[in-house]
């Protein structure tokens, strides 16, 4: 499988939230490196790729939120390598601030180069605070989301579609709707990290079909069909292209410290062609782990997840588990999901978040 490109994720900045269902699986405190330590490496690994394979995208990132001393450092260095994240940011996560603080923290990454930023509200404001595990952050996000006007940022929201939020969504879309948003757009959570244990909360077409015309209009751009539809159709294509990401960790940061960009990347490679050789293709796991009766909602890319944790489950392999964000991991894509993710970047300026 071609690679397509290679990141570096340092997850050295605890979140302030505590979201059941993480896709990052955070669990409330730092697991990544030092920040400086991280930076170091990440930019010796862009600098060497860009010399040995110009044609793959690389780039460091960090998490598990932005709420860090680095962060003006973190955009400096973003902007050096033309990242994405130089001019978007996702903001969940930040503690709680008073006015003058949100104030000079939404100037201050105005004016290190933030253009667009983005926030996730999950429901309404006792619904929100109990799914992000404190009380205040819907009141919190709406104050963010005003100081980030007043300092002329642009502003996305993003808003899951869950079974036990949808009778939320319409009040909240129009709450949100009186707001100068760029955008607000709706999504399905993916089943990553805590996201791998709402099975059974994941909506049905037709709950989606009953959601207001504006609200489905605002729905993610990629593909989505029932499991029944996607098993119907035969659409269910081998992924073509990956990418791969390094997690850097106190227990592997030496290891990777001492290996070039080539050994690194190779190493990479390695992993996830074994954990595809251990895996049927997505046709067989279809036949294999396929509802053709389920009328839920997925993106072929999650849906073919599921089968492959289903696959891990039953056959009791010990592979290691290439989809899992809390250590190294890869995403898998599609012809047509790679087009859709050209669209996405021309049309957002890179800014786009999927």
């Amino acid at each position: 499988m071609e690679t397509a490109s290679l990141l570096i994720a340092n997850y050295c900045v605890p979140c302030h939230s505590f979201c059941r269902y993480c896709l990052l699986a955070s669990c409330g405190k730092a697991t990544g490196v030092d920040y400086k330590a991280g930076e170091a490496l990440g930019g010796r690994i862009i600098r060497e790729m860009k010399d040995a394979r110009p044609d793959l995208h690389c780039s460091y990132y960090i998490g598990y939120c932005m709420d860090t001393p680095d962060l003006p450092e973190f955009l400096r260095f973003s902007r050096e390598y033309q990242a994405p994240v130089a001019k978007f940011l996702q903001m969940n996560g930040f503690a709680f601030r008073e006015e003058p603080e949100l104030a000079e923290l939404m100037g201050s990454i105005r004016e290190n180069g933030v253009e667009l930023i983005d926030l996730t509200f999950y429901g309404l404001e006792e619904y929100h605070d109990r799914f992000a595990g404190r009380k205040g952050d819907f009141w919190f996000l709406l104050r963010m989301l005003d100081q980030a006007v007043k300092a002329g940022l642009q502003v996305n929201v993003s808003i899951p579609l869950i079974r036990e939020n949808l009778s939320q969504i319409p009040e909240l879309y129009e709450m949100l709707s009186t707001y100068p948003l760029r955008r607000c757009a709706c999504f399905l959570p993916h089943s990553k990290g805590r996201g791998r244990t709402i099975s059974e909360q994941r909506i049905t077409k037709q709950e989606f079909e009953q959601l207001p015309e504006k609200i489905r209009n605002s729905f993610s751009r990629m593909k989505h069909r029932t499991e029944a539809e996607w098993i119907a159709s035969g659409e269910t294509a081998e992924f073509v292209k990956r990418s791969l990401i390094l997690v850097l960790t106190p227990e592997n940061f030496e290891k990777y410290n001492r290996m070039g960009a080539a050994e690194t990347l190779a190493e990479l490679e390695a992993m996830d062609d074994r954990y595809l050789q251990e895996m049927p293709p997505v046709q067989e796991l279809a036949r294999m782990y396929g509802d053709p009766q389920n009328q839920q909602l997925f993106r072929i890319r999650d849906l073919a997840l599921i089968w492959q944790q289903r696959h891990i489950a039953e056959t009791g392999n010990r592979i290691y588990d290439m989809h899992d964000e809390t250590h190294s991991f890869s995403v898998h894509l599609r012809e047509d999901e790679l087009l859709i993710n050209r669209m996405v970047v021309e049309s957002e300026n890179g800014r786009n978040k999927d």
